[in-house]
């Protein structure tokens, strides 16, 4: 069973996802880390405004950031749930070139599957979710960059 096998081919074959899934291990890495401080970022001023919101009489300055807050976190949202949508993708992706190195293990076995065409497919599948994940992430930074400006007009204004 095992005599016809190339071992070194069928090592190097089964690597090639895996060197897929390091990047993106990466990838999710840096992405994980941006949607904590995002999630810490909402859960901040969600407090601030549940304080302004608390109190009897605002002034000028206090409503101005309590619209702020909520021009904000709106934007947040946005940024978190493209973040999380970005970081499914990625995993989706992994289990998808997970599933071609194991369909490369079980056609270089001689088990069930006889064509590449199968592995090409979960490879391509793969990259198709991972290529999805990073259009997320971009536009998750366009969104990043008009949050800050709503901050930055609020202390033009003080």
């Amino acid at each position: 069973m095992f005599e016809n096998i190339e071992v070194t081919k069928f090592i190097s074959d089964m690597l090639t996802p895996v060197v897929m899934l390091s990047a993106c291990g990466l990838f999710l890495l840096g992405l994980q880390n941006k949607f904590s401080n995002i999630i810490t970022r909402l859960r901040e001023l969600t407090e601030e405004r549940r304080e302004l919101k608390l109190q009897d009489q605002m002034n000028k300055f206090q409503q101005s950031r309590l619209n702020s807050i909520e021009k904000q976190i709106g934007g947040l949202l946005n940024r978190a749930r493209l973040d999380k949508d970005s970081i499914l993708s990625i995993y989706a992706g992994m289990i998808f070139f997970l599933l071609a190195s194991l369909s490369i293990a079980v056609k270089d076995l001689g088990w069930i599957l006889r064509s590449d065409i199968f592995t090409l497919i979960l490879f391509l599948i793969g990259t198709g979710f991972v290529f999805a994940g990073t259009v997320f992430a971009y536009l998750e930074v366009r969104i990043s960059y008009r949050v800050v400006q709503i901050e930055v007009e609020e202390h033009k204004q003080e």
